[in-house]
Order: structure tokens, then C-alpha cells, then sequence
């Protein structure tokens, strides 16, 4: 049995998982299930007719939910050479076995050779889909631009603006309640810059909860983050954030 690497997949991008996260215990408050999946050509290879070859490709750890729509018992190779025995998922790990049997390989009149001295590839579309646990992570300077953008979990500042510009919002002292998971909930302290020695500026310096939601995959990011951001004083919306991006 031959084992070979996997490129990992997201379904619209590269899955990008520190290692603090893949460490860290997921829970439902810290992490959210997503789908994903992996894909590629799989090169099979062997020596004779009734050759059995088996290759097996190994998901991340605690995958679940794995299914292999590609390749299917029954499907044969371009060439004809070769059809798939068998697909099974033990665990995390996929195996996929090919039988050397078309004529290609095992008629003498079109290799010209002894069938048992054929040498034989056979490539196979592979696919597989699966769910697994990721974290969330959030702008420190929260907008819709990437350039100077800046992304952590439970970070302590949120910047409403981008990094270098004049004097916006930001939120300080942030402790979260949760943080990572669908939705994000932390409190903090609202800070207007923008307020001058003399403004009227009562919401300045008051408690504010942040709800950061819509965690998903961004592709002009390629991090997953979460997509809104909420401020309340006290059950009034201060501000509400949208990231935008591409598809």
C-alpha cells in the first residue's frame, strides 16, 4: 500500500489553521464545523495483468462526515486498462483499489508483450468531502480593505478604520466571552478619537459589547473570519460592519 500527501481543499479556498488553533480543545463555543474538501489526480501504478494496486490518503484528524463522491467502484481508467475494486474510509483515512484487467494491459495482440510484464499508470480523478472543526479570527482594523488589515483571536483593540488613517472609533480593553466559534461575544470600552478637549461626546469611554458573526472563508483574505461586526451600548446598535468579499 502506497500512502501519499494530500492537498487540502476548502470548497472555495486553502484552509489556513495556526498552530495554536489545531492545539487548542475545539468546543461549540470556540469552533464551528465546516465543509471542505480534497481533491487531485491519483496515479496508479504496477507491473502485470490482475494486478491489484491500493492507495490510501489520510484527512486531518477529527474529520468526520467523509464521503468520496470520485472515484466509484466500477469506473475505469482512460486508457481502459484498469477499474476500481473498492473505496473505503477507516477512520480518516481513504483507500482506493485498482485491478489491472482491460486489454491494454492484459492482451498480448495490442502490448505486444506477456501480460504478466506489463508495466501499467493508470490516473484517477479523486474527491473527497468532509466537515471538520475551524476557528474563527477577526480584523484588528475592521473594514472591507485588505491592505493593512491585521487578523487575531480575542484580540484586546478593534480599530473601526484602516491602519495610518485619522482619527476614527476603536474599542480597548476587550475581554471576550467567547471567541471562535459562530458567534463571537466580548466587552470593551468605546474610544472616539475623533472627540476633542471641550466636544460633547457622552458615548465616549462607555462600556460597549461586541457580536462578531457570519464566520466563513474569505477568499481575499484566504482566512476564516468573521464577516460582521456589531457594537452595542446598551441595547442600541452604535455601529454594525460588513467584510465584502470576493466569490
Amino acid at each position: 500500500m502506497t500512502r501519499t500527501p494530500l492537498v487540502l481543499l476548502l470548497a472555495a479556498g486553502l484552509l489556513l489553521t495556526t498552530g495554536a488553533a489545531a492545539a487548542a480543545k475545539l468546543t461549540a463555543k470556540n469552533s464551528f464545523p465546516m465543509k471542505f474538501f480534497a481533491g487531485g489526480t491519483v496515479q496508479f501504478s504496477g507491473t502485470g495483468c490482475g494486478t491489484s494496486v491500493s492507495i490510501a490518503k489520510e484527512l486531518p484528524a477529527r474529520s468526520s462526515g467523509i464521503t468520496v463522491p470520485s472515484p466509484e467502484v466500477g469506473d475505469r481508467d482512460d486508457f481502459g486498462g484498469t477499474h476500481v475494486t473498492a473505496v473505503s474510509v477507516a477512520g480518516t483515512v481513504i483507500t482506493i483499489t485498482v485491478l489491472a484487467d482491460g486489454p491494454s494491459i492484459c492482451d498480448p495482440a495490442e502490448t505486444g508483450q506477456p501480460p504478466d510484464t506489463v508495466s501499467w499508470t493508470a490516473p484517477y480523478d479523486f474527491r473527497a468531502e468532509y466537515t471538520r472543526r475551524v476557528q474563527a479570527t477577526i480584523r484588528i482594523y475592521y473594514e472591507s480593505y485588505i491592505f493593512g488589515a491585521k487578523w487575531k483571536r480575542r484580540p484586546k483593540v478593534i480599530h473601526d478604520s484602516r491602519a495610518g488613517l485619522g482619527p476614527g472609533q476603536r474599542v480597548t480593553g476587550i475581554k471576550w466571552k467567547r471567541f471562535g466559534g459562530r458567534k463571537a461575544i466580548g466587552y470593551g470600552k468605546l474610544r472616539l478619537d475623533y472627540c476633542r478637549p471641550g466636544d460633547n461626546c457622552p458615548q465616549n469611554g462607555k462600556r460597549i459589547r461586541l457580536v462578531a458573526t457570519k464566520p466563513d472563508y474569505c477568499t481575499d483574505s484566504g482566512k476564516i473570519e468573521y464577516l460582521r461586526l456589531s457594537g452595542y451600548l446598551g441595547k442600541t446598535e452604535w455601529f454594525g460592519a460588513v467584510i465584502t468579499c470576493s466569490e
